[in-house]
């Protein structure tokens, strides 16, 4: 069963409320680009179905600071629906966007959705597997970029995400982290101790009604 729910609208439709498992169409617009996202809401997902704050204000940062996205190699961490590497490609960044394998056919959907009507204006997006910590090397470590959302949720995966974002990052690439500061997932101390065992971490965007941070990050010279 599916249902559209513009993204004005806080209700979704009434039928969608106790299915096992339903989609829900939404229009985001960001910087400057109008996204059409289905969300698919089941058992298998979990997490990765929403579409996070965390990804809107990341977007709504990176608007605001007019980030060049074209011919900029751009790799997203647990893309989930895919909203912030959907937009960069559509900006003209070479992307590609990963997350575990079962999360992967509706995230080709959100891409393949949202191509311009003049197509990609650089390479269109790759989609891959990404298990932190187990296959990040099969990756290059030339990316301009490094992005997520909302990942930063389960301590027990924070030791291989940091291990992944330094293989990531070899090449003077610059990591954003927009993050729901959770105390009970831990993740204040993946930003004050983690990360920072590795790379130099920089706050710099801090939201107090939504308890979202975003963090900037360089992997340490010693590091590479």
């Amino acid at each position: 069963m599916s249902c559209f729910v513009n993204d004005d609208d806080p209700f979704p439709a009434d039928e969608c409320l106790f299915a096992d498992t339903f989609s829900q169409e939404s229009i985001y617009k960001l910087m400057g680009q109008e996204l059409k996202i289905t969300q698919i809401f089941g058992a298998n997902l979990g997490v990765a179905a929403p579409v996070w704050e965390s990804a809107i204000q990341l977007c709504r940062y990176f608007e605001k600071q007019r980030v060049e996205w074209r011919g900029r190699r751009v790799i997203e961490l647990g893309a989930g629906t895919g909203v912030v590497g959907i937009v960069a490609a559509r900006l003209g960044a070479d992307v590609t966007l990963t997350d575990l394998p079962v999360t992967l056919p509706p995230l080709e959907a959100n891409v393949c959705a949202n191509m311009p009507s003049s197509g990609w204006p650089a390479s269109p997006p790759t989609v891959l597997p990404l298990s932190w910590g187990e296959d990040h090397t099969k990756f290059p470590s030339d990316w301009d970029l490094v992005v997520g959302a909302d990942i930063v949720y389960l301590p027990d995966t924070y030791p291989r995400l940091v291990d992944t974002l330094a293989h990531l990052c070899k090449k003077n690439t610059v990591v954003y982290l927009s993050s729901k500061m959770r105390n009970e997932h831990k993740a204040p101390g993946f930003f004050e101790e983690h990360l920072p065992s590795r790379f130099y971490v920089q706050l710099v965007h801090r939201d107090d009604s939504e308890n979202i941070n975003i963090y900037r990050a360089t992997l340490k010279k010693d590091q590479k």
